[in-house]
């Protein structure tokens, strides 16, 4: 990893300024340059504060506040001064990113985050009759959530199993939906003026269901990415995950979709890419079944050879698409739960975005990668997952779930040595407060992801996942029928 840094030039030289850089500092003068060095000062802290942190580091926290109380309430505005009095509610790590300068952390009050009627009224009919099997896969699941939140302890060995079935089975509607997901890249220290997305595009026709929308994406996107921090590269991607089963919405036609063998599916996911150029054309499909023992089926398109081809993806450890989180890290967890020992922790209120008072996600700091929002402390599940492959890179992961919706605010990774690796943050905003694209979300009734960043302390570096055009629309089902048809892959070329 250290090897990497070194390599790509993003290590301990990375607030360095390169001659077509000074340039147009030394013309800003030398307040421009203060500001830069001040700045760059603040990344290089924290980097390596989160560099030397453990799972022991983490354990600490977790104990030392376990019943931590705010002294501040809704209508404060936190600055950097205050950082002390936000460390309890703030997993370490991600809490040295917050100290720069400009930090403004305006505390709102949490909102309830209830799923919708249908949802809710499944889980009060079905979770009486769900049932854990000795391996810890559920049975006798059709709908809603399966466990209470009462029903999860720490120290007892079910309670693992019971977090990530209302993980997995949260309210989504049909599932999430970006018309432009933006993989923003982005190495510590440095300025990325210039190069942060500004005209944000729609993806090809064919994939969005040639569907007219009201909403038009933004063309001055470049003002949502404040902060330093050096993009080096972003990639424009298309992405639907529809869920087949298990659906409340539906639940008088068994929970699942009306199309063929919709039982034997969890999901299925399309990931297309169509910008830069080298990348578009790009397609994978991911096919998810209800058997938890059975092996995903995945097929890619190249857009260069024009043809299908079938991918292994058991191996989902490797990095997604070059980014800093892994196919496994979607969501905070996004594998087979079969793979994976499971351990509830307990309860913790943390501040988190999960209200956005923004259509789109807002960013700043000395990396770019803070959410430039209102905060709220809610309730959350800490759950953590050890893999059972013996050479996994990761040797545990510990999440934070809502208490509420089972939305994923955060994860934290560690290595093989117990240190802090990666982190992932999440920033919602609530369905019905969109005004843009209120047709992909109003009514839905739940949390919508605005963005996450995937941060990587050892090689100080992060992946910003900006979305734009992003809801839990209903479906189309003969449109999302053929999305996910093998057959129909290679008609997608450039």
């Amino acid at each position: 990893m250290r090897r990497e840094s070194r390599k790509n030039g993003i290590g301990p030289a990375a607030c360095r300024f390169s001659r077509a850089g000074r340039a147009p500092l030394r013309a800003a003068g030398a307040l421009t340059l203060a500001v830069a060095i001040v700045a760059c000062a603040a990344a290089t802290a924290a980097a390596q504060g989160a560099a030397g942190y453990t799972r022991h580091t983490v354990d600490q926290w977790l104990a030392h506040n376990a019943n931590a109380k705010p002294d501040f309430k809704p209508g404060d505005v936190l600055t950097v001064k205050d950082l002390e009095r936000l460390r309890p509610f703030i997993v370490p790590g991600y809490f040295d990113q917050l100290n720069f300068p400009q930090l403004k952390i305006e505390i709102v009050a949490p909102r309830s985050h209830m799923p919708r009627k249908d949802f809710a009224d499944c889980t009060e009919k079905y979770q009486g009759q769900v049932k854990l099997k000795s391996d810890g896969t559920i049975d006798n699941y059709i709908c809603g959530q399966p466990f209470s939140d009462a029903a999860l302890v720490p120290n007892d060995p079910q309670s693992g199993f019971k977090a990530i079935g209302n993980f997995e089975y949260r309210w989504q509607n049909y599932g999430p939906f970006d018309l432009n997901m933006a993989f923003i890249f982005d190495r510590f220290g440095g300025s990325h003026q210039g190069s942060a997305p500004n005209v944000i595009e729609f993806p090809p026709a064919s994939w969005s269901g040639g569907q007219h929308f009201s909403s038009t994406m933004p063309t001055d996107a470049a003002r949502f990415f404040g902060g330093g921090g050096t993009f080096a590269k972003t990639v424009n991607s298309f992405y639907r995950r529809t869920y087949y089963s298990h659906l409340a919405q539906r639940a008088a036609e068994g929970g699942v979709l009306p199309v063929p063998n919709a039982k034997q599916f969890l999901w299925k996911e399309f990931d297309g890419f169509f910008a830069p150029y080298d990348v578009r054309g790009q397609v994978f499909i991911t096919y998810r079944y209800n058997d938890p023992y059975r092996t995903d089926d995945a097929w890619a398109y190249d857009p260069q050879l024009r043809r299908v081809r079938r991918i292994s993806v058991e191996v989902k450890s490797d990095s997604l698409v070059g980014t800093d989180q892994t196919e496994e890290d979607f969501n905070t967890f996004s594998g087979r739960m079969v793979r994976w020992n499971w351990k509830f922790l307990g309860w913790r209120d943390l501040l988190c975005v999960m209200d956005s008072k923004h259509d789109y996600a807002h960013f700043y700091g000395a990396n770019g990668i803070v959410p430039d929002d209102v905060w709220s402390l809610r309730r959350f599940a800490v759950v953590e997952r050890t893999p059972k492959e013996p050479h996994h890179p990761y040797s545990s992961v510990v999440m934070f779930w809502d208490a509420e919706d089972w939305q994923p605010w955060m994860a934290v990774m560690f290595d093989r040595q117990q240190s802090l690796w990666k982190s992932l943050t999440y920033t919602f905003r609530w369905s019905e407060d969109f005004k843009q694209w209120a047709e992909l979300n109003h009514g839905v009734q739940a949390p919508q992801l605005q963005a996450l960043t995937a941060i990587d302390y050892h090689n100080r570096r992060a992946t910003i996942f900006s979305a734009f055009g992003a809801g839990y629309p209903d479906v189309d089902v003969n449109h999302v029928d053929k999305l996910f048809d093998i057959s129909k892959l290679e008609e997608m070329h450039r």
